[in-house]
């Protein structure tokens, strides 16, 4: 604080510069401060051994009975439950603290982990925690994730604290065999709108507790358990659902939920684990239409390489989705399915194709978009790969041979003429100068396009291979901004692992 002295009164304290903000922008600042916390608790690192720990490691000794490598999981889950970072900001100051504790909107994130339950010990100062935290977040929605172990299950005290709060609801993520311990919700749940039930060892018997969801619009459901749940699940007024699938024979399932969404729905297919790639073609699923608008599919960690294009050609080889205007990959082989797609519709109405980590040349990605007449928007990347002799290999699709096709010229026709967006993760192994050529011509106003005259340009560098734009570029690129009146976006940054 800073202090001016007046003659014959008491010096008059003035707010330091910071404190004569609006609260709103405390609250943004705060906000930001929260969600910088640590990362979510499904990212954190087995904590290190203990000292007893790793001493009867290199003796070959048994590991102490009182031993707790849990302890540095559970002081971080503990901290976040507690919005350690909000009551760090609240000691700065007494307007601070003012904010921080009276803005309900900040205390609205329930992250529970099932390390919290641990001992009585724990299981005390977690529910208590948990009561502070709600009650702070007064009548504000709530955000509830749950985790669980089969060591550490959930106490029921526990569970009835959050059910009390069940009208506040907003995002509830919990595991599938968690749903009936919630016998109390039914019909208490006005304000949800986004609902994840995750993999479990367990079934749930039921899920009418969740019915009925007035404000619904985006599901998480795990493939297995859809044939015995189909009926139950709230697909009416969805606007996104997200399946997860282990095997080639959960996909089926997953699949035939995509015919019964409604249109300008989101549909995210997760792939994880990978069996041989010859039972892929064994899966035989049947023929599906459906009216959703958007299609994401990835194959998360595990997924063998080489059968990531058996396992896409037998997931798109009976689907018929004749308004779909986005699709995205994040797949390990690009599998060239787009240029041989057996119905009409795919290349009449996509917008929109995002492909992260293919493996494909540039001929090939070239073949596949040149089929795509009304695609708008792309986003593709280089990528990194170790071949059999663990050597490293970069794959580069971000080539001048790409982005002379993408160049609109009077006297040829370009790829993708209608292309308004362009997003790259890439080595930047191009000619900068080829790039800017790219750029002027997709900016011309003759051309006959729904977006004509605009493009938005966004490069992002993968790691290791930043490196200066070409100085000339850089100016005209900036020029381009400002002479276009905003038609023109650019941005360039690192990837960071960052989808752009």
């Amino acid at each position: 604080m800073a202090a001016e002295a007046r003659p014959g009164s008491q010096p008059a304290t003035l707010p330091s510069g910071i404190n004569q903000f609006p609260a709103e922008i405390f609250v943004e600042i705060f906000t930001l401060c929260w969600h910088s916390f640590t990362p979510h608790f499904d990212d954190i690192e087995p904590p290190p051994a203990s000292f007893e720990i790793e001493l009867a490691r290199l003796t070959n000794g048994p590991p102490p009975d009182n031993a707790k490598p849990t302890i540095a999981v559970f002081k971080t889950e503990i901290a976040r439950l507690a919005h350690a970072p909000l009551l760090v900001v609240s000691q700065v100051c007494k307007l601070w603290r003012v904010i921080a504790m009276g803005t309900s909107s900040l205390w609205c994130d329930i992250q529970l982990d099932a390390v919290l339950w641990d001992t009585p010990e724990h299981v005390d100062t977690a529910t208590g925690l948990l009561r502070s935290t709600l009650k702070r977040g007064g009548t504000s929605p709530l955000n509830v994730e749950l985790s669980q172990m089969v060591e550490h299950p959930f106490p029921l005290p526990v569970l009835d604290v959050l059910a009390a709060h069940s009208e506040r609801w907003q995002k509830f993520l919990c595991p599938f065999s968690l749903i009936d311990t919630f016998h109390l919700i039914k019909g208490k749940l006005p304000r949800l709108q986004n609902l994840e039930i995750g993999l479990s060892p367990d079934e749930s018997e039921s899920l009418e507790i969740f019915d009925p969801l007035p404000n619904l619009n985006t599901l998480r459901f795990p493939a297995p358990f859809i044939a015995d749940n189909f009926e139950k699940l709230p697909l009416e007024y969805l606007t996104a659902f997200r399946c997860t699938a282990t095997t080639q024979y959960e996909t089926p399932d997953a699949l035939f939920v995509m015919s019964r969404l409604p249109r300008a729905t989101e549909f995210r297919l997760e792939l994880y684990l990978c069996s041989d790639g010859e039972e892929w073609l064994e899966m035989d699923p049947l023929p599906i239409t459906s009216n959703i608008l958007t299609f994401y599919v990835q194959f998360v960690e595990g997924f063998v390489l080489s059968h990531s294009k058996v396992a896409l050609g037998s997931i798109f080889a009976n689907l018929t989705l004749p308004f779909l205007e986005k699709l995205e990959l994040e797949v390990q082989n690009y599998p060239r399915f787009l240029i041989f797609w057996p119905h009409t519709e795919f290349s009449l109405a996509l917008r929109t194709v995002r492909i992260r980590f293919a493996l494909a040349v540039t001929g090939d990605i070239r073949e596949c978009l040149s089929g795509l007449h009304s695609l708008e928007r792309l986003a593709i990347s280089d990528h990194q790969t170790v071949d059999f002799n663990g050597d490293e290999v970069y794959e580069h699709l971000i080539t001048d041979p790409l982005l002379a096709k993408l160049t609109r010229r009077p006297d040829s026709l370009c790829l993708i003429p209608r292309l308004s967006s362009l997003g790259c993760q890439t080595f930047l192994g191009f000619d900068d100068r080829a790039l800017l050529t790219l750029v002027v011509s997709r900016l011309d106003d003759s051309a006959v396009s729904r977006n004509a005259g605009c493009f938005g340009l966004e490069l992002s560098w993968l790691p290791g291979h930043e490196r200066k734009i070409d100085d000339a570029v850089m100016a005209k690129l900036g020029e381009l901004k400002i002479s276009t009146k905003r038609r023109f976006r650019f941005r360039i940054s690192a990837a960071d692992g960052e989808w752009v």
